[in-house]
């Protein structure tokens, strides 16, 4: 096997290959890299999205293409080569197949991201014409004490296709987007919707990816915020995932989103990365 090689859909030998090849970079420099394991391995079918490169049937290269219901418009990329096969190229011939299968697609704009401590990643985006466009921090809770707050009697509840309207809506008005753009029901169905006396104050995410959980699309909506809705909702969700096996619990947020950040801070998180996204127009 040799060359590059685009994938619809990664066989389990292709996703140990991916995972020697993550180790072989970390080795060099520890790195937390946003590789989205929980969508490498459940692959929407007739969709291209990953591209791998060979040397002589060895995996050196691979690029993934992520899209997110609730960003229709716009398609996240990120990859790697091994240390021993860089500077040849190749990160730049997976990058530029990855360009054309977006620019087929009925989106805007293709996010590259970068590790802000990858200096290849950056040099990378910038030499070919990415502009910056965010940061995020990538924060994790390690303890398993749950710090506790004043009880305002939220309690979660799982989503049901029916609440699609109404976790479009807190889009909307928490993540700017057109209720028509954003999809709800997002990632394995793992969204919750927070409730206290009978209204709907916002959502959260939650999945399970081996040892370590992530939160994801947590939003509550402006008229609830800075009533400790927040906190509690953040607050029970550690504590359901800190029930089951899990070693640690992720998620991600605008660098400058000052106010969840502090949350998040008085919560017992403690940032370990910082990702920046390039954008590159399609």
């Amino acid at each position: 096997m040799q060359g590059l090689l685009s994938r619809q859909g990664l066989t389990g030998p292709e996703l140990e290959q991916i995972r020697e090849l993550e180790a072989a970079c970390a080795e060099r420099q520890p790195l937390n890299m946003k590789l989205n394991w929980e969508m490498l391995t459940e692959r929407p079918a007739g969709e291209t999205n990953d591209f791998l490169y060979y040397e002589a049937g060895r995996l050196v290269g691979f690029l993934g293409l992520y899209g997110f219901a609730t960003q229709p418009r716009e398609i996240e990329a990120t990859g790697m080569v091994h240390p021993d096969w860089r500077r040849r190229g190749i990160f730049g011939w997976l990058f530029a197949a990855a360009h054309r299968e977006c620019q087929s697609r009925e989106v805007e704009r293709l996010l590259l991201i970068s590790e802000r401590a990858s200096a290849p990643g950056i040099r990378f985006a910038e030499a070919s014409g990415g502009q910056y466009a965010f940061s995020e921090y990538r924060m994790r809770f390690d303890g398993r004490t749950v710090p506790d707050f004043p009880a305002r009697g939220l309690r979660l509840r799982q989503a049901t296709a029916a609440d699609r309207p109404v976790l479009q809506q807190i889009d909307a008005v928490c993540f700017g987007l057109a209720e028509d753009d954003s999809g709800g029901l997002e990632r394995c169905q793992a969204t919750y919707l927070a409730e206290a006396e009978g209204r709907v104050v916002g959502k959260i995410g939650l999945l399970q990816e081996g040892e370590d959980a992530y939160i994801f699309g947590f939003g509550i909506r402006p008229e609830f915020r800075g009533q400790g809705y927040g906190r509690e909702a953040l607050s029970l969700t550690l504590r359901q995932a800190l029930a089951g096996p899990v070693r640690s619990v992720i998620l991600e947020v605008a660098v400058q989103n000052e106010r969840a950040l502090s949350l998040y801070q008085s919560c017992g998180f403690e940032r370990i990365t910082a990702y920046d996204y390039y954008e590159f127009p399609l």
